[in-house]
């Protein structure tokens, strides 16, 4: 075992081979939102659930709001430097370094790539470069997969976000977060040499659908999830998230985890 294996164990599970992480990274572009106003009380409450496997965040919450009861991964976001308020939110850039992941403990980093994006290229440039940093020091490099509006209908097209995916392991990723198609998502996971986990995406309708979409990701090879207001937006997180990881990591059916959230907050 070398620094990069034993460091990819903190993130996904031995056991299973597959990955909880709760992203609340998001104050970084979007600010305050719904579910995150007062972060650390989120941190909190999921945290004490111990079903976290990691958390993907930024320095600042590190270092002001994260305070786990528990000893969980940390995936350190270093990619920013654009918001909603600006003219593209895709126009994002190196914001820290893996030095700095060292220095928090962390146990891999994060970097956006935006594939179809008027900003890929920079992107691109972006996660190779610190991909080789990375592995200079064993520091596993997430890449996650942003997609910007010319993408448009394409986020649903298996073909198209298996492009991203293989594109941000040639790049030098270890791991992917990107998002899930309903059709033909084991295209997705097959064209990948590295393990593929999903993101959120925008707030689904129901926590029914949040289960529906990580079982279907499951049973297409993803590795596990890499979610955030699909959880913490939840009228009932705490009992969500128990839900999503006996999916993961206990293999339950959507009405078996549909079952046990039921119950959850009925209580």
């Amino acid at each position: 075992m070398n620094g990069l294996d034993y460091r990819m164990r903190r993130i996904l599970n031995p056991g299973t081979g597959r990955s909880l992480v709760i992203a609340i990274d998001h104050g970084y572009a979007l600010g305050p939102i719904a579910g995150i106003v007062d972060v650390g009380k989120t941190i909190r409450e999921l945290d004490a659930t111990g079903k976290v496997d990691a958390w993907l965040l930024t320095g600042g919450v590190f270092r002001y709001a994260f305070d786990p009861t528990g000893n969980p991964g940390v995936i350190l976001r270093i990619s920013g430097g654009a918001t909603i308020a600006g003219p593209d939110i895709t126009r994002e850039g190196v914001v820290s370094s893996v030095n700095e992941g060292l220095a928090l403990a962390a146990d891999a980093v994060a970097v956006s790539a935006f594939i179809g994006s008027q900003y890929e290229h920079e992107t691109l440039l972006g996660l190779a470069r610190t991909a080789e940093e990375c592995h200079r020091w064993n520091m596993p490099l997430l890449g996650v997969i942003g997609l910007g509006k010319e993408v448009g209908e394409k986020k649903h097209d298996a073909q198209f976000i298996a492009l991203g995916a293989r594109v941000a392991a040639e790049h030098g990723a270890d791991m992917v977060k990107t998002y899930y198609t309903e059709k033909d998502f084991e295209k997705v996971v097959s064209g990948c040499p590295v393990p593929v986990l999903i993101a959120g995406g925008p707030k689904c309708d129901t926590d029914i659908d949040t289960l529906e979409m990580i079982y279907g990701a499951l049973q297409g090879g993803a590795r596990g999830i890499v979610m955030g207001r699909n959880i913490w937006q939840s009228p009932h997180p705490a009992q969500l998230l128990d839900a999503a990881w006996h999916l993961i990591h206990a293999d339950f059916t959507v009405k078996e985890a549909a079952q046990l959230l039921s119950d959850s907050i009925n209580s």
